[in-house]
């Protein structure tokens, strides 16, 4: 039997510390505890453990690399373990911190990548406690010092449930990872906290520390003891299964070999499993590091690196490696550049186009706040394509939802594209459940259609992230049938509106039902 100890109790968050355990053991708990959190038995809880010395092979085969055989390194006494977590060969033993959480993504209203960064925050902060200036790396989980790794993140999620964790190097053998490829990337050196200070720390001093972590980013308030995470529900019409068939698994895989960015991961968006599964995604360029801190979005915000002069090839080899027919391309916000970004949209339209001939594109452009015009003649240079723009809410609620754009900016930007390009479409999307009443919405629709607008979407507004905007009203299937029929009496050739509908959703119809 397993012995726990209970670091927190009478909290939303429970913390386990399993002390020093077999993995195999822990292994089972996981498994135990994940089943009881689905029935809601449990609250949100976690193990911290250290490990006698194993090696766990993930279920990305391509990245399970062992440098000598099993045999060899039963031999040692390092068992070698598969399992179902994502990511390739990792290596555990004492003196090395592994967290394993169980929580429910729903009711943390947290999505997958939104997790993975929640983890790689807290270390990042565990580590700076101990005098390590740790960071992620673009496409590789996990935390880096420098270009030498010091922790990994493997995890999996079953009906909203996670399980396995984080491995962090304290003050562990390095000589451990000679045995494998770690992650699956061949020349990568491995550190720890011992290795970059030659400081050695108590651990149950850096236990300690994780457990503040970890109720500061997972903990939510306890509400008369319930055993729940104190969420809103979402209503029926609003829950779908996360994505795990083969075709959303074949582009994972592509998206991560060429180290793409999509918003249908950085922004959480609910529709991701089954565009992945169709074999479609929304490129996100110019980095994942927004220049605002719009509060309806979980993307990141601050200061962005340059453009990546790589970024067009790598999405010219991925529209070819999918098969793709239609391509969206969007962008955060770049006022940090002089064209806003809008040379490295045309780059990357050209060099899809150079490879796939046929390729038929839409653009959702950034308002262009300091140079529309000249963001607009730069694009012109890349045509055909859908110029989409989103206003994304009602003119009253930007100062709070949208503080760094402005609402006529937006609709200028829309009829300067509809003006300045010949025979081309424009786009816009509105969220629905901020606030907004029905009289502000129509009129919204208008002012679109008297800047030449003609296609629309019109969505639900879901909480993507525990610091964004709360969702005031889910508005029923109903009201939504309503503004689709509304949208094309006003005149609009393309109206997709839906709980579930995004300004990229179904984007390559022609027309819609």
């Amino acid at each position: 039997m397993l012995a726990v100890t209970e670091k927190t109790k009478g909290r939303s968050l429970r913390i386990h510390d399993c002390g020093l355990a077999d993995y195999r053991k822990v292994l089972l708990l996981q498994h135990e505890l994940q089943e009881k959190r689905r029935r809601d038995v449990i609250p949100n809880t976690v193990l911290i453990a250290e490990h006698p010395p194993v090696i766990t092979l993930g279920a990305r085969q391509s990245a399970n690399k062992l440098q000598v055989s099993r045999d060899s390194l039963t031999r040692q006494d390092i068992y070698v373990v598969d399992i179902r977590r994502g990511g390739g060969t990792t290596a555990h033993n004492p003196g090395q911190l592994v967290f394993y959480p169980i929580l429910n993504l729903q009711g943390l209203e947290l999505g997958i990548s939104e997790y993975i960064r929640e983890l790689e925050a807290v270390g990042i902060e565990l580590l700076e406690e101990f005098g390590i200036r740790s960071a992620r790396r673009k496409g590789m989980p996990g935390l880096w010092v420098g270009t030498k790794k010091i922790g990994s993140v493997g995890v999996r999620v079953s009906k909203f449930i996670t399980y396995h964790g984080m491995a962090i190097n304290i003050q562990n053998d390095l000589s451990i990872f000679d045995f494998i490829v770690p992650c699956g990337l061949d020349g990568v050196e491995i550190t720890s906290v011992l290795k970059e200070t030659g400081k050695r720390h108590s651990m149950n001093q850096v236990k300690e520390k994780l457990t503040e972590l970890l109720m500061k980013h997972f903990s939510t308030p306890d509400e008369q003891g319930s055993t729940s995470s104190g969420s809103r529900k979402l209503p029926p019409w609003l829950r779908r299964p996360l994505p795990a068939d083969e075709s959303y698994n074949r582009t994972n895989d592509i998206l991560n070999s060429l180290g793409l960015e999509t918003i249908c991961n950085n922004a959480n968006c609910p529709n991701r499993g089954e565009c992945w599964s169709r074999g479609t995604a929304t490129v996100l360029i110019l980095g994942n590091i927004c220049t605002r801190s719009c509060k309806f979005c979980s993307v990141a915000a601050g200061k962005p690196a340059p453009p990546d002069p790589t970024e067009s090839d790598r999405i010219a080899e991925m529209a070819e490696q999918m098969e793709l027919k239609y391509l969206v391309v969007t962008s955060v916000d770049r006022d940090d550049l002089p064209d806003g970004g809008a040379g490295h949209f045309r780059d990357c339209i050209k060099k899809v186009r150079q490879r796939c001939p046929d390729m038929k594109f839409e653009i959702l452009t950034p308002d262009f706040r300091n140079c529309q015009d000249r963001a607009i003649e730069i694009l012109r240079d890349a045509l055909p394509f859908v110029f989409a723009h989103n206003v994304e809410t009602v003119p009253s609620l930007y100062p709070v939802v949208r503080a760094g754009g402005d609402y006529q900016r937006s609709l200028n930007l829309l009829r300067m594209a509809k003006e300045s390009c010949d025979g081309i479409q424009t786009k816009s999307s509105i969220m629905l459940g901020l606030g907004e009443t029905d009289a502000e919405v129509e009129q919204v629709l208008k002012d679109l259609r008297n800047v030449g607008c003609s296609r629309i979407t019109i969505g639900q507004y879901l909480k993507p992230s525990k610091n964004s905007l709360k969702v005031v009203e889910y508005v029923r299937p109903e009201k939504f049938d309503f503004w689709k029929q509304r949208a094309v009496e006003l005149g609009f050739l393309w109206a997709m509106s839906s709980p579930f509908a995004r300004s990229s959703y179904f984007a390559e119809q022609v027309y819609t039902s």
